[in-house]
């Protein structure tokens, strides 16, 4: 069946692999919603309402507005909305909203800037890349076209608390490929302008594409699909996401903590994985104090060695008996490379010289770690030539980590 592509799909991609496996490949619908997508919804769905009377000639008043949010607030609002930050509420959310959206009328009124074409509108396109094609759908916020200027405007509402840069604005892909969405129905898209409203912010982002850019454009997001589709492993990728994601009770990273919050203490105690890592981390305190013992019993065996130099040297000797060992020293000058850590820039002045002379192959190695360091950035071509020298291993390590 053929898949059609999202920018919500590609950044689940992004962002973790096994997130991605779980909706997209697995089919597994999570119902959680968050306050922050709760409250992005409720003021699109405000502003949607508001600028269908616009397209129409008709200027509801801010306190329509208001009201509008605040109906569609108090109808969809839930218990199982989940609030990531306890130290803020949905109340606290509500007002942001209610701010965002007052701040976005005064800034607007007479919301006479262009005429509206679109609101909400769901969009499907083709994305091309030579004979490579692949379907995309999205939804456009809102499309104005400027009478004053001759041209169209692709707007997008954001609710979220991170200001765009306008190097991230000049770079991103969504508003960019509805732009080349748009230019089927009407060519005048060719010449769009993008436009961010950082609403929290009550700020502007523009930007513009050229058409050599939206050639590239298309390229880059070929590569990335063909990137996805090519994808035969799905490991977790904990971060701060992970908190407003819905896949917690069944990811590897988070299953068992979550289970174990809702356990009362005394079965806490006695559950078979909690026993494990307390146990665990009895004995890395015992290590931890051996570590100490041995550290001072090296700090006493150097003193003795400074002390088997300075008797060698004076007795000009080279072996030091004793009842039943012998202390062999050995006192000789010898060539020494700075390592990369000690002294970065004679280091790589070292290994330049030494590849000018052809000769840096015999002092390299290789090992595990610079390979799954650098394949990760190598071309397919070259892994494909290595892959057969390679196999695959299983790591199995268990550390003992702090809980945060």
């Amino acid at each position: 069946m053929a898949v059609t592509f999202s920018f919500s799909r590609i950044g689940s991609f992004e962002s973790c692999r096994l997130q991605y496996k779980y909706n997209y490949i697995d089919g597994l619908r999570t119902e959680m919603e968050t306050i922050e997508a709760f409250l992005g919804s409720r003021v699109h769905e405000a502003l949607k309402s508001f600028y269908d009377f616009v397209k129409n000639g008709v200027i509801k008043p801010k306190d329509w507005l208001l009201g509008a949010y605040d109906e569609g607030w108090q109808k969809n609002f839930h218990a199982g909305i989940k609030i990531v930050k306890s130290e803020v509420g949905a109340e606290d959310f509500f007002r942001k909203g209610e701010r965002c959206l007052s701040d976005y009328y005064e800034a607007y009124d007479p919301f006479d800037q262009a005429k509206v074409v679109k609101t909400e509108e769901p969009i499907a396109f083709t994305v091309r890349d030579g004979e490579a094609e692949y379907s995309f759908r999205g939804v456009l916020d809102r499309l104005d076209w400027n009478d004053k200027e001759n041209v169209f405007e692709i707007h997008d509402y954001k609710t979220s608390s991170n200001l765009m840069t306008q190097e991230e604005a000049d770079s991103d892909w969504q508003l960019a490929i509805y732009q080349l969405a748009l230019e089927s129905r009407w060519p005048d898209a060719r010449q769009a302008r993008l436009i961010w409203h950082f609403l929290l912010f009550n700020k502007e982002i523009r930007s513009s594409r050229s058409p050599s850019e939206l050639a590239d454009l298309q390229k880059k997001i070929v590569a990335r699909i063909r990137e996805i589709e090519a994808c035969r492993e799905f490991p977790p990728h904990k971060s701060a996401l992970c908190d407003w994601c819905g896949y917690q009770e069944i990811c590897p990273e988070w299953k068992h903590p979550k289970q174990m919050e809702k356990l009362e203490v005394d079965d806490y105690r006695k559950n078979p994985g909690v026993v494990l890592v307390s146990r665990y981390a009895e004995l890395e305190l015992e290590k931890q104090a051996l570590q100490e013992k041995i550290q001072a019993v090296e700090q006493a065996q150097a003193k003795i060695e400074a002390a088997a130099l300075s008797f060698a040297e004076r007795e000009n000797v080279r072996v030091i008996d004793g009842p039943d060992h012998q202390l062999i020293v050995t006192i000789k000058e010898e060539l020494a490379a700075p390592s990369r850590k000690e002294n970065a820039e004679k280091w790589e002045g070292l290994r330049d010289i030494l590849v000018r002379e052809n000769r840096f192959i015999e002092v390299s190695s290789i090992n595990s770690q610079m390979i799954n360091a650098r394949i990760k950035h190598w071309p397919p071509a070259t892994v494909d030539k290595i892959r057969d020298f390679l196999e695959k291993r299983v790591l199995k390590k268990v550390e003992l980590k702090p809980k945060k």
